[in-house]
């Protein structure tokens, strides 16, 4: 995909990319040495563009290419550099403040989960370590949050993130995470379906009073999916990128959930009651037992 891409060319856009496309110049290559193509002006700055988009990919330098190429086109980047991709997804208390309860990764070493009063703080070292970050509306709210929260200099940044919330919308798939999910097919089970945002804020008001753990494991496993389910998106939202585009490069095979999911009940299985859900129940039992 990278290499059918001109769009890193100052004053090249969509339109003139499809005409570059169009007159036989469809990948980097194609592009004339000599001659005029655009203007004599500009010819020598795409070459130059062409010739550093080039050297960044042989040396996978995703930094530069996320630089070089317009951010609303980033998600081209994604099938060079999957393998560095972290998929994201946070809850929140609700509150003003926006405190983070629960927030869940999944890359190519599995599933991480993070939960306040547990092991929260360290999130920022496990997401520095890859280089894309996927979300849906993560640029507008589950970053913009855990900056606040960690400390804008505690908190990493990464050297590209694909927001799908836009990719989808650009490419004519309008709605929620859920709603496009279940237009695609890649639909959550029946128990999760119609759990939304404010449940999620109840869950954890649940857990954090009653010491409720079975509350807490429920709030996990939707948090799961909103991580993990990116991953199809991402697949579906770049393959349909491509066939919009008219492009011959290789589609990408779509992930399925199903080889996860023994995974997730495992860790859902983990999420037993820690010293201080113990220490809550006892008190709510000692409550009633004086009304």
């Amino acid at each position: 995909m990278l290499l059918h891409t001109f769009q890193h060319i100052p004053g090249v856009g969509p339109w003139r990319e499809k005409d570059l496309w169009s007159k036989g110049i469809r990948t980097w290559d194609d592009f004339p040495d000599g001659g005029i193509v655009i203007s004599r002006k500009a010819d020598t700055v795409a070459r130059q563009r062409i010739a550093e988009a080039r050297e960044a990919l042989a040396r996978k330098d995703l930094k530069e290419l996320a630089r070089l190429v317009p951010p609303r086109e980033h998600w081209r980047l994604f099938p060079e550099f999957q393998d560095d991709a972290v998929y994201f997804d946070i809850e929140t208390d609700g509150s003003q403040t926006q405190v983070p309860t629960v927030v869940s990764l999944f890359d190519a070493a599995g599933l991480h989960v993070f939960i306040q009063g547990r092991n929260m703080d360290a999130l920022p070292e496990a997401m520095a370590t890859r280089r894309l970050w996927v979300t849906f509306n993560g640029s507008c709210f589950d970053v913009p949050v855990l900056k606040e929260y960690f400390g804008a200099k505690n908190f990493p940044v990464p050297e590209a993130h694909i927001d799908l919330r836009f990719v989808t919308r650009r490419l004519g798939m309008g709605g929620g995470l859920k709603e496009i999910e279940d237009k695609l097919g890649v639909g959550r089970p029946p128990h999760l379906k119609g759990v939304n945002g404010y449940d999620a804020v109840l869950l954890w008001r649940a857990y954090l009073r009653r010491g409720d753990v079975e509350a807490l494991r429920y709030l996990v496993e939707y948090n799961l999916y909103d991580s993990f389910q990116l991953r199809s998106l991402m697949d579906l939202a770049y393959n349909k990128g491509a066939d919009d585009l008219n492009l011959d490069v290789p589609r990408l095979k779509v992930f399925e959930r199903g080889d996860l999911l023994y995974d997730v009940s495992r860790l859902l299985l983990e999420l037993g009651p820690t010293e201080r859900d113990l220490d809550t129940l006892a008190r709510v039992r000692a409550m009633e037992q004086d009304s």
